[in-house]
């Protein structure tokens, strides 16, 4: 018997405009960019993943940054790249993008109406934030809690 292996390979394309304003087309490669992002940033979608994820954390002395944005927001899309980039060099913190128009009450929960809103929490509370597209500020706040 001979025994065959297939392997499939998937790609998304995408299409969205660079700081310029100029459309820019690129191509992904699903497995490894869903690997990426489920490993660094987790995308809270839902009221219910959420809770989990907060009562998880309130027994932990780990660090949450938590990544309130919106699809409208130029600067939310500005940071995220540098969002993963932070993440994948603190991976005992645990980041989280929460989508503002998605989960209303939580951004509201955290006063989060200037975006990009980060809010670092700690035990169940929060401890500091960073409002606006300030990478090295929102590091210097990881530093100092991440202990």
């Amino acid at each position: 018997h001979k025994q065959i292996s297939i392997t499939y390979h998937f790609f998304i394309h995408t299409r969205s405009e660079d700081n310029m304003g100029s459309n820019v087309s690129s191509v992904h490669d699903v497995h490894s960019s869903m690997e990426t992002k489920s490993a660094l940033v987790l995308e809270i979608e839902s009221r219910r993943q959420w809770r989990s994820l907060f009562d998880s954390m309130k027994g932990s002395d780990k660090l949450l940054v938590i990544d309130f944005t919106a699809a409208w927001c130029g600067p939310c899309k500005t940071m995220a790249p540098r969002v993963k980039e932070i993440a994948s060099k603190y991976s005992n913190v645990v980041f989280a993008r929460v989508d503002v128009d998605r989960l209303m009450d939580v951004a509201g929960t955290y006063k989060a109406m200037t975006l990009p809103a980060f809010v670092l929490v700690k035990r169940g509370e929060e401890i500091d934030r960073v409002v606006g597209a300030k990478p090295v500020e929102l590091v210097k706040k990881i530093e100092k809690y991440n202990v």
